[in-house]
């Protein structure tokens, strides 16, 4: 195998830099790549390690019934992991390398799974790498088939620092998308009445409870995409806290936004709160067309509202320990009273919070706790 040409490389880049908007690309991308590079099989995976998940985004030479057991029940085998997980994000690694072939014949994990489907990891790059989880791209080759020669090689070191930024491109694109899902559903979900406003004051999102509570009829409703009181008073009162709240989230204002009471006709009067919501607050991906500013709060008195570590673990996939952590750093404990009120050490607690982090897309503890009160409607 030659060199890759210039044209080569120009052809498959503008593949590669295309498929993060265009996932359908991602397939072509690989059956170029491993052309070009003279292996007969490449995958993207992704690896889950808190829970234990393992499976292919995309593969090409790899049998789907290969893919499926690797999802169902070989990916925790997989002995080239250890040593790679040593790695860092954008290092190539040979599988000789992580798991040297003599080794490699002595374990269940050849013997039943790799001999079934002849394959065996020749490199392997991870693209995105987070304390728990990580995606890769590996390249393999038949289990008896020769050392591809050197030129492969170049080639595929030629073209990792590419492929690591298209696929954070592509993490991040999937990223946000999926936090818009979330956070879609956690609202949703919510016991308490959530309307999320932009700075005009619109409704851009009203969840099912407050459409229960305004549909009523009775105290508030919605009326051409604003949210209204029908006492004069208390329309007065509500504008106010959405005001304050909006003057805050658009850097005008440093004020309490504060809390207001609708009266409602032969019904025990509803509870209003609002909270600005700041560029860092993960809820502004609840919506591409709008900007939300405001997130204001609707309770009953007999509704029976989540509990922080419920909205934690449904939101992000917080384990229950996590999201114990978080409800107590919520309410005001330190990394030391957090972790003996938890009978667990401070090391753990910090590992611990470092997942928080990485589950909910912040990089600070103050970051997290505004996200806490954005998910428990306080004022």
């Amino acid at each position: 195998m030659s060199a890759i040409s210039a044209e080569a490389l120009s052809k498959l880049l503008s593949i590669l830099y295309a498929a993060p908007a265009q996932p359908e690309l991602w397939t072509r991308f690989l059956e170029e790549f491993t052309r070009l590079v003279g292996l007969p099989a490449a995958a993207i995976l992704h690896q889950d390690l808190a829970h234990e998940r393992y499976g292919f985004n995309v593969a090409v030479g790899v049998d789907p019934a290969a893919q499926s057991l690797y999802e169902r029940h070989y990916g925790p085998m997989d002995v080239w992991r250890p040593n790679f997980l040593a790695k860092r994000e954008g290092e190539l690694a040979l599988g000789e390398e992580l798991y040297p072939h003599k080794e490699l014949v002595k374990t269940e994990y050849y013997n039943e799974f790799l001999t079934r489907f002849d394959i065996r990891l020749h490199a392997a790059v991870a693209t995105v790498k987070q304390p728990t989880r990580f995606e890769n791209v590996s390249l393999y080759r038949g289990l008896d088939a020769a050392d591809p020669p050197p030129e492969s090689l170049a080639a595929i070191e030629l073209v990792v620092p590419h492929l690591r930024t298209a696929l954070q491109l592509r993490h991040r694109l999937c990223e946000s998308e999926q936090l818009r899902r979330n956070h879609a559903d956690v609202i949703e979900s919510l016991r308490a009445g959530v309307v999320i406003l932009n700075e005009r004051g619109d409704c851009v999102v009203v969840n099912r409870r407050a459409t229960q509570l305004c549909a009523a009829d009775n105290g508030i409703s919605i009326s051409q995409s604003r949210l209204c009181a029908h006492h004069p008073d208390d329309h007065a009162l509500l504008c106010g806290l959405i005001g304050r709240a909006n003057a805050v989230a658009t850097g005008q204002s440093t004020k309490p936004c504060g809390t207001a009471v609708v009266r409602r006709r032969g019904a025990p009067p509803l509870q209003v709160s609002a909270v600005a919501l700041s560029p860092r607050a993960p809820l502004l991906e609840l919506t591409a067309a709008q900007v939300a500013t405001v997130a204001v709060f609707l309770r009953a008195p007999d509704d029976e509202l989540n509990s922080l570590p419920e909205l934690l673990t449904a939101s992000y996939g917080l384990t229950s320990a996590e999201a114990r952590l978080g409800a107590l750093l919520f309410d005001g404990c330190s990394l030391t009273q957090a972790a003996e009120r938890n009978n667990v050490s401070r090391e753990t607690v910090r590992v611990q919070l470092r997942s928080i982090f990485s589950k909910t897309h912040v990089r600070r503890q103050a970051d997290f706790l505004r996200l806490c009160w954005l998910l428990v409607g306080a004022p």
